[in-house]
């Protein structure tokens, strides 16, 4: 899918030319390939459809004062977006609801439907990132407190596919969440084994840690690589 950018005198465009279909969402207008949609059942896309219809349910069910506090949110400058354009934009209450609810689901913990403190966390200090051979002894460090029972441990990473790769490759897995992590490491061997295999000397791990709130806010990732060791 493309993004578009219009100008005079075009100023928009919807439906489908030449097998091309137009449109736009709250990201922008946009362009893609015309296809009849498929039916995905896997089972994590299955599991992903129970949620959001579960979670749709839910807001439903909440308090119209505590969906005005979301609107009000989602509206507030603070909560800009920015598009592949560079374009700003604006998601609804409804869909930032959605969003914090998958990440607390995800952490292990239940959604919040009211008294949600909407101060963003700021990037974790981490101090160290070690990824070793095979994944053995694979750990980030950091200082006491900077997780602890306040926030969460978010990991996405990824890893070089060739040996030397310098440049990060795209689209980093989430590794995984942790509730109250240990006071300044957390061993993630297990994990990069899972999602990645058998690493090598040479390679490099890119990895982005997030302190997400107990209240599903979650901050601008601190970004980290290194070179897969002994």
């Amino acid at each position: 899918m493309a993004i578009l950018t219009f100008g005079a005198p075009v100023t928009g465009l919807r439906g489908t030319i030449g097998g091309i279909t137009y449109s736009a969402n709250k990201s922008g207008p946009y362009a893609r390939i015309w296809s009849r949609g498929a039916n995905v059942r896997t089972p994590p896309q299955s599991v992903h459809r129970l949620t959001l219809s579960a979670l749709a349910a839910q807001w439903r069910n909440i308090d119209p004062a505590d969906r005005a506090d979301w609107d009000a949110f989602a509206a507030d400058p603070g909560q800009e977006l920015t598009n592949a354009l560079g374009e700003a934009y604006y998601i609804s209450g409804f869909l930032w609801w959605i969003k914090i609810s998958r990440e607390l689901i995800f952490a292990g913990r239940n959604p919040i439907e009211s008294g949600w403190n909407t101060v963003k966390p700021t990037a974790p200090p981490i101090l160290t990132l070690v990824v070793s051979e095979g994944a053995a002894t694979s750990e980030i460090t950091y200082a006491a407190g900077t997780f602890g029972v306040s926030y969460d441990c978010i990991i996405h990473m990824t890893i070089g596919q060739s040996i030397g790769a310098a440049a990060k490759p795209a689209k980093p897995l989430c590794l995984g969440a942790w509730q109250t992590p240990a006071a300044t490491s957390l061993d993630i061997s297990s994990e990069i084994a899972a999602e990645f295999g058998s690493v090598q000397i040479g390679q490099r791990a890119f990895a982005e840690i997030f302190r997400q709130a107990v209240t599903g806010y979650r901050s601008a990732p601190t970004a980290m690589a290194a070179d897969v060791i002994a």
